[in-house]
């Protein structure tokens, strides 16, 4: 597991101004094959669902990242990013900001694929959805955890200066945490977060944003607060709207309508239904429990069917389930550094084990993330592929 620099901040609204209190930093582990995993998993369930497309994308991503080993930073190719159009440049921020927004679930809220669901917001089962606003603005993901839902925003930009964080916050950063705060308000306050992703010249960071609330208690252990914090950013809550810059560089796309006015009262709220959501509906970004036959008959299920189906033919079975897929190496930009499997198995895997354990049992050989029936596995292009009793022994819990 790789590393990026991460800063972690609390932020309130007192009258007419904002501020922004940072409370720690440290080191933010980030899997490589998680961050890969999450881009391939959000389908649009509205659209064609194609596994060439899927692999496509992986391996783009995975020419621009490297994770050089255990604990080291993770890596972009800077020269081949900045050089790259703006479309690819913000499909490489805003897939890694997916994969930055996860991690961060993980190590503040102990978020664990195995046993809390996750979903995209743009792919949300039907007796989710009818407890959220189908118009307007809208988070990224959406985290299930044994206290509630948390939604997550993930946002990123490329930073042309030398100093890879920002001193000052910048009103792109402003302006969605704005929205986010309208919208938690229209769900009668649902929790939030917000990641934000900056890649630069020195390698890849990330600010964290937390409103101020008691259900973020405890959310920082003592070795994020050691490392320092203190910084404070103050902004309005209403400011002049400038008209965007004609190219901002490395900006993600405005996918999103136009936000509602901070001076117009947000519109009824819709109560989220009880979070007593099965894992089995957490898909396409959630370790699904149900039986197979359950699982075929939800939308995502069909989607990773489609998957599947379209897939290649792949001489291999995992816990005596038939996989299909193929390695792609992440040679886009040159001679590749990594490998990649993207692999869809033929039905549900028995239960996995816990992410520490698969780490400390895959001792740097490869990294592995399994969600449901979909599997990525990254290794260094060096190395063979791993047996599949292999990874299946890194997984998978024994019986």
């Amino acid at each position: 597991m790789s590393t990026v620099w991460a800063r972690v901040w609390q932020f309130r609204v007192q009258g007419p101004m904002v501020t922004a209190t940072q409370v720690g930093q440290g080191d933010l582990g980030v899997g490589l094959a998680r961050l890969i995993h999450i881009n391939a998993l959000a389908c649009d369930l509205n659209r064609v669902v194609d596994y060439r497309t899927r692999q496509l994308e992986v391996r783009l991503l995975a020419s621009y990242l490297a994770a050089p080993g255990a604990g080291a930073p993770l890596q972009v190719d800077h020269r081949a990013f900045v050089a790259s159009s703006r479309h690819i440049r913000s499909f490489v921020t805003e897939s890694s900001g997916l994969g930055m927004l996860t991690a961060a679930s993980e190590a503040l809220f102990a978020w664990d694929n195995t046993a809390h669901a996750l979903h995209s917001f743009d792919a949300l089962p039907g007796r989710i959805l009818t407890g959220y606003q189908s118009g307007g603005i809208r988070p990224d993901l959406l985290f299930h955890l044994p206290g509630g839902r948390v939604a997550g925003e993930a946002r990123g930009r490329h930073r042309r200066a030398k100093t890879l964080l920002p001193k000052q916050p910048l009103a792109e950063q402003k302006r969605r945490l704005q929205e986010l705060a309208l919208w938690s308000a229209s769900h009668r306050d649902h929790a939030y977060f917000m990641s934000w992703v900056w890649i630069g010249r020195s390698g890849v960071a990330v600010d964290i944003f937390l409103p101020q609330d008691k259900r973020w208690d405890g959310a920082l252990d003592d070795r994020w607060k050691r490392q320092g914090g203190g910084g404070q950013w103050r902004f309005p809550v209403r400011e002049r709207r400038r008209r965007p810059p004609e190219d901002p560089s490395g900006q993600m796309p405005a996918s999103d309508p136009a936000p509602p006015s901070p001076t117009t009262p947000p519109s009824a709220p819709s109560a989220p239904p009880p979070d007593t959501d099965a894992p089995q509906d957490a898909m396409p970004l959630a370790a699904a429990r149900a039986q197979p036959a359950a699982d075929l008959l939800s939308r995502t299920g069909r989607m990773v069917q489609r998957l599947y189906d379209t897939a290649p033919a792949l001489d291999a079975e995992l816990a005596g389930i038939p996989v299909r897929g193929a390695w792609v190496p992440a040679d886009a930009l040159g001679p590749a550094r990594h490998e990649v499997l993207l692999a869809v198995l033929a039905e549900q895997p028995p239960p996995q084990a816990g992410v520490r354990e698969r780490l400390a049992r895959a001792e740097g050989r490869f990294d592995a993330c399994l969600d449901g029936r979909l599997l990525t596995v990254v290794r260094s292009a060096a190395q063979p592929p791993p047996a599949w009793q292999d990874v299946e022994q890194v997984l998978l819990s024994p019986a």
